[in-house]
């Protein structure tokens, strides 16, 4: 193991690994949005990945990863059918849990419906 992931590989080091994914201001800003919608749900945990971070809590029910011109796509664990934004994701690389993606363009996208969009998915989860 030590040789598929040597010590300072990033998976021993959450905080450098998020700060290489969430480098983009603009990006990180809807990202910090996201985050709050989704940890303030119960038993909510975060998993930062080398290229998104996800939520869960019994399993990962959403995912957050930086877009070009600062922006964020989210997947959720629902159906793409649960709200006309929605569209599905194609090779994200992210749980095949998360049926359903949306490209935010700014924090004020993480509006009361996405908020309950979010839920959903935790409780789905």
């Amino acid at each position: 193991m030590s040789a598929a992931f040597p010590t300072g590989s990033g998976w021993d080091q959450p905080e450098k690994l998020r700060a290489g994914v969430w480098s983009d201001p603009a990006a990180t800003a809807i990202f910090e949005a996201i985050e709050r919608a989704a940890t303030a749900l119960p038993d909510v945990v975060t998993g930062q990945r080398k290229a998104f971070t996800g939520f869960s809590r019994n399993f990962q029910f959403a995912s957050a990863k930086p877009a070009k011109d600062g922006q964020v796509v989210l997947g959720l664990a629902v159906p793409v059918d649960a709200d006309r934004r929605l569209t599905k994701p194609k090779a994200e690389g992210w749980s095949e849990r998360l049926k359903s993606k949306l490209t935010l363009a700014s924090p004020a996208d993480v509006d009361a419906k996405l908020v309950a969009l979010i839920r959903q998915a935790w409780e789905a989860s």
